[in-house]
């Protein structure tokens, strides 16, 4: 895979909690009002940096590129009673992208700047390669009531970071001019050892638990260094660039050794009903786990070794699936409830405008989820799904002391659903070649953070493609839209300032594909 793009686009919006406060809303007014044509409301001007030693401005843009390959091997063992599995997987991938997370500087061609305006553009290097290994004895005992699967994971990353920072701005505030790096290497080692066991009482009823072991250990070193302080606004602020920690010079540095390790024993178990052939009923509780970790862009070495908790959660949930309509519709049902503890939250402070994860201490999810599938007729597929959320942080106090309990999930809308149709037509003497599939995907309501006060009201994205794919041919073509009706919408917002500093998601778009299998 190989793609680039121009990047991330962000523009700073009016906090509606705020109004009139936010300096790049205000200095997108004041260009609005002398530029020819105006400023258009998803249109940015970011500035380009000229970082440290460079002759020219770096320009915004996003760059990757990724490789991977996966061998998986199925042996017959025990006189055929079991199947070993072996999974082989490695992957190696670069990124590259570089940002302005406000969309709009002090240094704009049309001279006019609030005075509070800051330009913020991140560049992020990153290069990880990943291997793993998985393997995986499954029984084959024919008629035993009894079924059981066991097997061992393996998983290494070897991840190699360089961030930059550089900051502009008109008064010398400090920590907010000058530029700060980051080299981060770091390598994560992950194993397992799980185990499952089924049991089928009779042609109604099945019971299956299961056992996982997870072990995580993530180790590295980073070096944080004040390349520049100051900006051609303030060439002589002594004070280092955020989020780097003031205490640092021009020239000075850290360099930290940080790791940490976490283990978890993950419980599984689940009653199966089978009332009749086309009615599948389940009852299942699961224990979850994530593993902990470390900060991208530490302040200092104290902030570089401290590491966050692993999560937990209890999901206990009841679900049906049923067929109907001789086999064309199917059903899924599906209620559950989710106890969170440690709960990590990952959230753009507006202290450093970086990221941060806390642990909330508790928090709980009651959901329901449905999905309906039906074969209308031998061409027309219809389908769609809903899912509703009731979600709580019980106990939350983050870093900078903020309390959340009793608010909801941050980026979490209170309901999703999603409707759309497929229609298969022959093209000329090709059966069945011309595909057309539309769908419209709606959500509602999200708060952006854990605090609830800035918030995303419901919105929906049409799409729609038509595909020529001839049978038995390899090529193909197809045409496709994506938010056809141009619905403005975000995909991130950090509150800064009195602004919400927007990170748009993509207008109408639209394009023609070509594929060819060799």
């Amino acid at each position: 895979m190989n793609d680039e793009s121009n990047g991330f686009h962000s523009v700073g919006l009016d906090d509606p909690n705020l109004p009139g406060q936010g300096p790049w809303s205000a200095t997108r007014a004041l260009i609005d009002s002398v530029r020819e044509g105006g400023l258009d409301l998803r249109e940015g001007l970011p500035e380009h940096p000229t970082y440290k030693g460079d002759l020219d401005p770096t320009s915004q843009g996003l760059e990757r590129e990724a490789f991977g390959v996966t061998l998986g091997i199925d042996v017959p063992v025990a006189n055929n009673n079991a199947t070993l599995s072996s999974i082989t997987g490695y992957r190696d991938g670069e990124a590259h992208n570089i940002y302005s997370q406000t969309g709009l500087g002090p240094d704009s061609p049309f001279g006019v700047a609030s005075p509070l305006t800051f330009e913020f553009p991140v560049n992020e290097k990153e290069a990880i390669v990943q291997f793993s290994q998985e393997l995986r004895l499954t029984s084959s005992l024919g008629d035993s009531p009894f079924d059981w699967i066991a097997g061992v994971y393996f998983q290494h990353d070897d991840v190699k970071k360089y961030d930059k920072f550089w900051v502009e701005n008109l008064l010398g505030l400090p920590t907010l001019n000058g530029e700060s790096h980051w080299d981060n290497k770091a390598n994560t080692t992950s194993y397992a050892a799980f185990g499952q066991v089924g049991y089928t009482f009779n042609d109604m009823f099945r019971i299956v638990g299961g056992l996982r072991y997870s072990h995580d250990k993530k180790e590295g070193t980073v070096t944080g260094t004040a390349v520049e302080t100051g900006d051609k606004f303030n060439p002589d602020d002594p004070v280092a660039a955020t989020p780097l920690a003031a205490t640092f010079l021009e020239g000075e540095s850290f360099t930290a050794d940080y790791d940490d390790s976490w283990s978890e024993l993950t419980p599984q178990i689940t009653a199966e009903i089978t009332p009749t052939e086309d009615l599948f009923l389940y009852l299942t509780y699961s224990r979850g786990y994530k593993g902990g970790g470390f900060e991208d862009d530490p302040a200092n070495a104290i902030a570089a070794q401290t590491s966050y908790d692993p999560e937990t959660v209890n999901n206990f949930e009841a679900g049906a699936k049923w067929d109907f309509f001789d086999g064309r519709a199917r059903l899924n049902l599906a209620g559950f409830f989710m106890e969170y503890k440690d709960l990590q939250v990952t959230q753009t402070d507006d202290g450093c405008l970086c990221n941060i994860t806390d642990n909330a201490a508790d928090a709980e999810i009651l959901g329901f989820e449905g999905e309906f599938q039906l074969q209308a007729t031998e061409n027309l597929f219809l389908f769609g799904a809903v899912t509703v959320l009731d979600t709580e942080y019980l106990e939350f106090i983050d870093s900078n002391g903020l309390d959340a309990s009793g608010n909801k999930l941050q980026r979490t809308p209170e309901y999703q659903y999603n409707i759309g149709a497929e229609l298969t037509l022959d093209a000329g003497q090709w059966r069945d070649a011309l595909t057309a599939r539309v769908t419209y995907a709606h959500q509602g309501e999200l708060f952006w953070s854990p605090e609830n006060i800035q918030k995303e009201e419901a919105y929906g994205l049409l799409n729609a493609n038509l595909t020529l794919s001839p049978p038995d041919q390899p090529w193909g073509v197809s045409v496709w839209g994506r938010n056809l009706t141009d619905e403005f919408h975000r995909v991130n917002l950090i509150p800064f300032l009195g602004d919400e500093m927007s990170r748009l998601g993509a207008p109408r778009t639209y394009g023609v594909e070509l594929s060819y299998q060799f």
